[in-house]
């Protein structure tokens, strides 16, 4: 099904969008996963034009839980992100690679 820009893959049921499917936005954006009544509900994952990944569960087209993996591998934390905070501030790559921080 093509739907203004968008496209699904997948099962139907009713004629709506239920159980394993693929929707493609315009955008490039993919959800890859469960559907119901025609909406992201069940596990499933966004992947994004940048390389970035959330990978989470849905209910009726809302996520509830969740985690974000950036391009470079950093995943996002909503309680205890540290990352780039003071005292330490480097970027990911920079974590990665082993550089150490910079001085006061």
């Amino acid at each position: 099904m093509n739907y203004m820009g968008s496209k699904y893959e997948g099962h139907y049921k009713n004629e709506r969008m239920e159980g394993k499917g693929t929707y493609i936005l315009p955008t490039g954006t993919r959800y890859e996963g469960e559907f119901k009544n025609g909406m992201f509900h069940g596990n499933g994952k966004m992947i994004f034009p940048n390389g970035g990944i959330f990978v989470g569960e849905w209910n009726s087209g809302k996520t509830t839980t969740g985690c974000f993996t950036f391009a470079d591998g950093l995943q996002y934390s909503e309680e205890n992100w540290t990352y780039c905070q003071y005292p330490d501030r480097r970027f990911w790559s920079e974590i990665c690679n082993g550089l150490k921080p910079a001085g006061k």
